[in-house]
């Protein structure tokens, strides 16, 4: 892994992955950019979460994914 990526857990129901992330992109692009890891409208509209050191955040969409969670953040994908 190189400085420039994020390891993340993504979750969406019962299907957890692990994927590299660019900590520059937006985080309301992570279900794009991990969609083939989910069965087609397994992640239903809706605000993503994230999960690091015992606390529960919501992101913001707009802002860089890698100034809302710190490297092996889980993030929680709304599941349909």
């Amino acid at each position: 892994m190189s400085d420039a990526s994020l390891a993340l857990v993504l979750t969406c129901g019962e299907r957890v992955v692990c994927h590299l992330i660019q900590p520059t992109a937006l985080a309301g692009e992570l279900p794009a950019l991990v969609e083939l890891y989910f069965a087609p409208h397994a992640v239903a509209a809706g605000p993503l979460r994230a999960r690091a050191s015992g606390a529960e955040i919501e992101l913001d969409p707009a802002l860089p994914i890698g100034d809302q969670v710190p490297p092996d953040a889980e993030i929680l994908f709304p599941a349909v």
